[in-house]
């Protein structure tokens, strides 16, 4: 065992949230990071555990420093997960670059033992040749969407740095991340919400992977427990397409009214457009050019293996995890 005194950046964040549950339920003295504790919006989730509660911001190093003190293993979740910002560089790309550094130079001069960085496939990309399914040797270099830009930068210096300072650190690299226990909707549940609504005409033109946040937790906690764990692990259960996924909707609430056609890719071009044009106006688009070029209409396909062989990872049934997802808006965020 590694040490049991664990620091979780992000601890209010959906991944960063059911980690923090799951190390406390397995015995760990964790110390549950948000970017400002008085913020009761920010900890009344978390103060449902026994578990030291801190402030600590990614781009303020005067922060992290004292969150390090006597932690034997730091979970790095913390993350901004958005596909669209007025200013991408401040608000996206430098807290997933610059604040994992700082997070990781501050393990470093803490003597921290061993460190779980959490990352994306966002970093790893969408398609192989002919529909190759993408491992960890794959690098999605070529992005110029701010998300995965930043996912992709961000993971690629904290290997550098950590080669550099010989740290012992983990790579996870999950798909959309689905499942109960959000507070706010992310990127990756929001089409959950939208279709429990009625509020989807068509569906994208889009397959994604998906994984549940319980396995993603595990997979974290796995490789931490695991002293041959190295590397990057791509973290899927299953790459559905809209069809696929609506069938799955179906099975496990039959009364749900879901979409039953494909927008075409030139209609959601058009879309995209039009919501950009909007957005110099001060509107929010629901649908970025960036990220239709970035996610619609590609082959998508992931090879998790490794986390299975390795971590000893089986995640669990996607209809189990589509259910809970739904049930958990229903009953928690509705």
């Amino acid at each position: 065992m590694i040490g049991k005194n664990v620091l979780v950046t992000g601890a209010n964040g959906h991944v960063g949230y059911t980690l923090t549950k799951l190390l406390f339920e397995r015995g760990y003295n964790v110390r549950a990071s948000v970017r400002d504790k008085e913020n009761k919006e920010l900890t009344k989730n978390l103060n449902e555990f026994d578990v030291e509660i801190v402030s600590l911001d990614l781009m303020k190093p005067e922060t992290i420093e004292p969150a390090m003190e006597n932690i034997d293993g730091v979970f790095q979740v913390a993350a901004v997960y958005k596909s669209w910002a007025r200013n991408p560089e401040d608000e996206i790309i430098n807290p997933s670059i610059i604040g994992g550094i700082n997070v990781l130079e501050c393990a470093h001069n803490a003597g921290v033992k061993k460190i779980i960085f959490t990352s994306s496939t966002a970093a790893i990309g969408r398609s192989g040749p002919n529909g190759r399914a993408l491992t960890e040797k794959d690098w999605n270099s070529k992005s110029k969407h701010p998300y995965s830009y930043a996912k992709t930068e961000a993971e690629k210096r904290a290997w550098d740095f950590s080669r550099e300072m010989e740290l012992d650190m983990v790579v996870m690299n999950p798909t959309a991340v689905i499942g109960p226990y959000f507070h706010r909707h992310t990127p990756s549940t929001f089409l959950f919400d939208k279709i429990l609504k009625n509020e989807l005409p068509r569906l994208p033109p889009q397959t994604f992977g998906y994984v549940d946040v319980r396995d993603v937790a595990l997979a974290h906690i796995f490789a931490y427990e695991n002293n041959n764990a190295e590397g990057r692990h791509i973290l899927c259960t299953t790459c559905l397409d809209g069809f696929e996924l609506m069938n799955i909707i179906k099975n496990v609430e039959p009364e749900i009214e879901v979409p039953t056609k494909i927008a075409p890719m030139w209609q959601i071009r058009l879309y995209a457009r039009f919501e950009t044009t909007k957005s110099w106006f001060g509107y929010t688009p629901a649908l970025s050019s960036e990220t239709v070029k970035e996610y619609m209409g590609k082959i998508t396909n992931y090879d998790s293996s490794k986390a299975r062989d390795v971590l000893g990872w089986n995640p669990m049934d996607i209809e189990d995890s589509v259910r809970d997802t739904l049930n958990w808006i229903k009953h928690k965020l509705n």
